[in-house]
C-alpha cells in the first residue's frame, strides 16, 4: 500500500511537471510568434519606406524601356491563386510615360483555353500609342495598341507556365519592353500634348546624317494662285522642318504677297536657321529666279531672304496631276553650302 501511494506521488510530480512545461511551451510560441509577426510588419514597413524613397527620388525615366518583375514562389502562387484572379505589379513609368502596370493570371482567365496557359496583359492611361514586348521567361511577343482609356492589353493565352517558370528558385520573370511610344495628353479643351518618344528625336539626328551630303531642297507649293487671295501680305506659308549638308531645322518661309510694304504681284521668300550658329552659302530660288550664292550668317532664329524675290505670276508651273490642268503650282528652294562640313570631310586624323 505503502508503495503503490508513493507510486502515485511520483506520477502526480510528473504530470504536473509536464503540465507546467507544456503551458511554458504554450507561452513562449506565443512569444515567438508575436515576434514573427512584428518583425513581418517590420519588413513590411521598411519595403513600403523604400517604394516610396524611389518615388520621391523622382528617377529619370526619359531612357527606360525595358521593365522586369520577378514572381516568387510560384508554386505557392498556382496552389492558392485560383483561374480568373489577377496580380498586379506596382506602377511605373518607362520612356517618360508614366502608370503603367502589368497584370498577370498565373491560372489564366475564364477566357483561356488552353490548359496550364497564364494570360499577361498591359494597362496604360489614355492617349498612349505603343508598340511593345510582353514577355514570361524566354517566351515573348510583340504587340501595337493605341489606349483609348484606362484598359489593357495583352493574352489570355500567353504561354504554358511551368514552362517557363525557374525550378531552382521557384520564380518567372514577367517582362515589358517597349519599342515605340507615342503619349498625347489633354491638358485644357483644345489644348494636346503630345510626346512621340526619343524615336522621334534619333530619327531627326538620322537625317542629319543621312542629308548630309544633300545640298538641295526643292518645296513646291500646290496652287499657289490660291494662297495669294487666302494669305494676305506680311504673312508666309512655313515649310516641314528639313536637315541638309549638316545643318539641321531648316525651315523655308514663303510670302505669297510679299511683306508690308511689298511690289505689287511680287513674293517674298526666306530661309531660317533657328538651331545653332552657322556660316554657310545660301542660293534661294522661286521658279527660275535665284538669288546668291550669298555668304549668310545664322545666329539665333533670324530669317534671312529677300521681301521682293520675283514676280510670282512668272514662276508658276504646272501641277503634278493632270487632272488639275486649271491650277498652277510653285517650286521654290534652297542651295546650301557648308563650309565647316567640307572642312570636316577633308580631315583625316582623329584626336582624342
Amino acid at each position: 500500500m505503502v508503495a503503490d501511494r508513493q507510486l502515485e506521488a511520483q506520477v502526480s510530480q510528473l504530470t504536473q511537471r509536464l503540465e507546467a512545461q507544456s503551458q511554458q511551451h504554450t507561452q513562449e510560441l506565443a512569444r515567438l510568434s508575436a515576434e514573427a509577426e512584428e518583425l513581418r510588419a517590420k519588413l513590411r514597413k521598411e519595403l513600403q519606406r523604400r517604394r516610396d524613397s524611389l518615388r520621391e527620388q523622382k528617377l529619370d525615366t526619359a531612357f527606360i524601356r525595358q521593365v522586369e518583375w520577378r514572381l516568387t514562389g510560384v508554386s505557392e502562387i498556382l496552389r492558392t491563386v485560383p483561374k480568373n484572379k489577377g496580380l498586379y505589379s506596382d506602377k511605373f513609368t518607362i520612356l517618360g510615360v508614366p502608370d503603367f502596370m502589368l497584370e498577370f493570371f498565373p491560372q489564366g482567365r475564364d477566357t483561356t483555353s488552353l490548359p496550364g496557359h497564364c494570360s499577361l496583359f498591359l494597362w496604360s492611361n489614355e492617349g498612349v500609342r505603343l508598340k511593345y514586348r510582353l514577355r514570361v521567361g524566354s517566351h515573348s511577343c510583340v504587340d501595337e495598341d493605341t489606349f483609348d482609356g484606362r484598359i489593357a492589353h495583352g493574352h489570355s493565352n500567353f504561354c504554358h507556365l511551368e514552362a517557363q517558370v525557374d525550378k531552382e528558385s521557384d520564380s518567372v520573370v514577367i517582362g515589358l519592353e517597349v519599342i515605340e511610344v507615342s503619349h498625347t495628353q489633354e491638358i485644357a479643351p483644345g489644348l494636346r500634348l503630345v510626346n512621340a518618344g526619343p524615336e522621334a528625336a534619333l530619327s531627326r539626328e538620322a537625317d542629319v546624317l543621312r542629308n548630309r551630303h544633300i545640298d538641295t531642297v526643292e518645296w513646291r507649293i500646290r496652287d499657289a494662285v490660291r494662297r495669294t487671295k487666302e494669305v494676305p501680305a506680311g504673312f508666309f506659308i512655313c515649310s516641314p522642318l528639313f536637315s541638309i549638308a549638316g545643318v539641321r531645322d531648316l525651315q523655308l518661309e514663303f510670302y505669297p504677297n510679299g511683306l508690308e510694304g511689298s511690289k505689287p504681284g511680287f513674293c517674298g521668300f526666306y530661309v531660317r536657321c533657328p538651331s545653332g550658329q552657322y556660316t554657310l552659302s545660301i542660293t534661294l530660288f522661286v521658279g527660275s529666279a535665284k538669288k546668291g550664292p550669298s555668304k549668310t550668317e545664322f545666329n539665333g532664329n533670324a530669317a534671312k531672304g529677300l521681301p521682293d524675290f520675283c514676280r510670282l505670276s512668272e514662276q508658276l508651273v504646272e501641277p503634278e496631276e493632270a487632272d488639275k490642268a486649271d491650277i498652277k503650282d510653285v517650286i521654290c528652294g534652297v542651295i546650301v553650302s557648308n563650309p565647316r562640313l567640307e572642312e570636316e570631310e577633308t580631315k583625316k586624323e582623329l584626336y582624342v
